[in-house]
């Protein structure tokens, strides 16, 4: 069965792993090689050559032994920085990272429970029915590696991420479409003391639409951003151009398409008060999705928390994972807590005992 010290230094071996977006292919290597040891076959697809990345995604099937239902778990292999050198320690049963970095449990913890799933199933001593297992790149760059991924010949009746942040027991059943917008003012040029009059302020058109725009938590569905302002070429020119990136959520699509028109109108103001010209690139990332408790796939997860001693809580995120990407291709998939808390700071960190409960909570699922 599960073994506590196993899991750890699996987690402990990836988090070494250099393996920022589209640099995966030392941790791919690893867990190919991991699961190659074990006698299963790893199949690597062409997602890294399409992306431009240096590794696809892994996928791993995992035959029953015996009738039951089919169950595919995921993981993400790619960190945030700074990932660079990390150095896993243990103080007081909680992992974290010696150093200046990250710690990488997101998703390396959801990796490592997979890991120790197949040295579990490996003994053949378990009664189950068909696993697969996805270990995905790209993830934190717009969940690339997910849409590139080919499930068409896979038949799952269960689908599982092992990506949210929170102790295990936490179900994600709901997440946010989300729109994003690239928008360029131009303007014109001029010297900003001789004949500023002549000129059209980029930067002025810019603000003005921000001005008017309702920005951050517009209710419990949605929020909005303006994430990045770039122009100017020097104090003393008018700027001709500025480019601005922004976005909107909303696990409701209506008030997305609401919050998104309220944006786009304020683009268009900014350009109408100044004179200058704006072009609005609208997109769509990922789709959201939203489950209800008595979902099979919530209700699966649920039982099998509560039969361990686990405490579920059902959770709507504000922010987008594989989750949204497996809904979108119509496979019923929840997002689950692997333990970790402060992802994506220097602060990130992971109790020992939470690995373990994810590692455990995968075997529960698939038992039968």
């Amino acid at each position: 069965m599960v073994e506590d010290g196993r899991v750890v230094r699996i987690f402990e071996n990836l988090v070494k792993i250099y393996s920022p977006s589209y640099k995966e292919r030392f941790v791919a290597g690893y867990i190919k090689g991991y699961v190659e040891a074990l006698g299963f076959l790893a199949y690597e697809d062409e997602a890294g050559k399409a992306l431009g990345g240096d590794a696809g995604n892994v996928l791993v099937t995992i035959p029953g032994t015996a009738d039951g239902p089919c169950i595919l778990f995921a993981a993400h292999m790619d960190t945030v920085e700074p990932s660079g050198g990390i150095e896993p320690v243990i103080e007081d049963g909680v992992i974290k990272s010696k150093g200046d970095t990250i710690l990488g449990a997101d998703d390396k913890a959801g990796v490592a429970a997979m890991l120790e799933l197949i040295s579990v199933l490996e003994g053949k001593l378990l009664r189950h029915g068909p696993v697969h297992l996805a270990f995905t790149i790209a993830e934190e760059v717009g969940l690339e590696g997910a849409k590139h991924l080919d499930l068409s010949d896979v038949n799952v009746d269960y689908a599982y991420v092992l990506d949210s942040n929170g102790p295990v027991g936490t179900v994600v059943v709901g997440a946010p479409y989300q729109d994003s917008f690239e928008v360029e003012y131009t303007g014109r040029a001029a010297h900003a003391g001789v004949a500023p009059e002549l000129g059209i302020n980029a930067i002025v058109a810019a603000s003005k639409a921000i001005c008017c725009m309702n920005i951050g938590r517009i209710d419990e569905d949605t929020t909005s951003n303006v994430g990045t302002i770039e122009g100017g070429r020097a104090g003393n020119i008018v700027p001709a151009k500025v480019n601005l990136l922004a976005e909107a959520r909303s696990i409701d699509p209506a008030k997305l398409e609401k919050q998104a028109h309220h944006m786009i109108e304020c683009f268009k103001k900014g350009a109408d008060e100044t004179g200058a010209e704006v072009n609005i690139k609208r997109t769509r990332p990922y789709d959201g999705y939203l489950h209800s408790e008595n979902d099979p796939v919530v209700k699966k997860v649920v039982d099998t928390m509560t039969k361990l001693g686990l405490t579920p809580r059902l959770i709507k995120s504000g922010g987008g994972s594989d989750t949204n990407v497996f809904n979108a291709k119509g496979i019923s998939t929840v997002n689950l807590g692997m333990g970790a808390e402060d992802v994506h700071t220097d602060d990130e960190y992971v109790p020992v005992q939470e690995l373990a409960n994810m590692a455990q909570l995968l075997v529960e699922l698939v038992k039968i």
